[in-house]
């Protein structure tokens, strides 16, 4: 009995600090394995962030033969905490235009225009800067 207690408990440890480093492990990277481990990770929390439009780094077709665009770039929450992300649009967004996206992680789960006067001052100047 001792030993199946000792066990169980190795293995939550272990999974514990699987959930905890695969979330280190993800952060800036925009593969689609990134993606997927955030996304099932409760320990992954959704926030928002900003960020302002770039060139596309890839432009290629969908399974139906639409457009689709990729995205890379940096982004901030209201804290100031840089990350960079990886999306896609099925058009090509306008430059210089600040972008709000709900994200899980690397795993975008929306995105929209905004002005501005929605991204917080702070944001604003480190998006200028980058």
């Amino acid at each position: 009995m001792k030993k199946l207690l000792i066990g169980l408990l190795v293995l939550i440890g272990i999974g514990t600090g699987a959930l905890f480093g695969s979330s280190a492990l993800t952060k800036n990277s925009g593969s689609e394995l990134s993606m997927a481990l955030d996304n099932v990770n409760p320990l992954v929390k959704t926030t928002t962030v900003y960020g302002l439009t770039n060139a596309a780094v890839k432009h290629g077709k969908g399974q139906m033969g639409e457009d689709v665009y990729t995205y890379r770039m940096q982004t901030y929450d209201a804290k100031g905490q840089a990350r960079t992300l990886t999306f896609t649009a099925d058009k090509r967004l306008k430059l210089k235009h600040y972008l709000k996206i709900e994200t899980k992680g690397q795993n975008v789960e929306n995105w929209e225009g905004v002005a501005q006067a929605v991204v917080p001052t702070s944001v604003v100047q480190l998006l200028v800067k980058a």
